[in-house]
């Protein structure tokens, strides 16, 4: 499942940092800036666009650097978490983009066929942001637990077969 390997201590600080980065967009900005911005909605409804234009940014950033870390002198056990971040962030980002279609045409659709506003929440609530908060809880949990596969010098096994250049010595099945 996971193979251990002897990382040096500045290694596994800067194999956590796409983690924190991912979790800090998760759990930070979708979760408590959402619930605050939301407290507003009222006064400022276009406040709660703070939110996905954050996310996107955040994610942006992590796509741009996890391409100029693969591409740099990092150390494999770095690129590696570079690497799962990265995949994570792009499904992260696909389910982004989903939601604000799906709530975009929610409020649109209702709109013009003049729904009322308990028609409108239930659509948006239903199809756009239920789903996105059942996957961004899963993605928590797994960005959690990469979190400390990196502070142990852990690696899924598949991203140590992927990697000719993880022959580690020091490494125990």
């Amino acid at each position: 499942m996971h193979q251990r390997f002897d990382i040096a201590p500045e290694e596994t600080v800067r194999a956590k940092w796409p983690h924190e980065i991912f979790l800090i967009n998760l759990v930070f900005n979708h979760i408590l800036v959402f619930a605050s911005t939301f407290g507003v909605f009222s006064t400022f409804p276009l406040m709660v666009l703070v939110v996905p234009v954050t996310s996107f940014a955040i994610t942006g950033y992590i796509l741009i650097k996890a391409k100029q870390i693969a591409r740099g002198n990092e150390t494999w056990f770095v690129k590696s978490h570079w690497a799962i971040a990265d995949k994570r962030n792009k499904h992260f980002m696909w389910l982004l983009v989903a939601t604000c279609v799906i709530v975009g045409g929610g409020v649109l659709l209702s709109k013009m066929m003049g729904w009322s506003k308990i028609a409108t929440i239930a659509l948006i609530g239903g199809f756009g942001l239920l789903p996105f908060m059942v996957v961004l809880l899963v993605l928590i949990v797994l960005g959690n637990d990469s979190m400390y596969q990196a502070r142990h010098g852990k690696l899924p096994k598949r991203f140590v077969e992927q990697n000719p250049d993880s022959s580690n010595p020091a490494a125990s099945a």
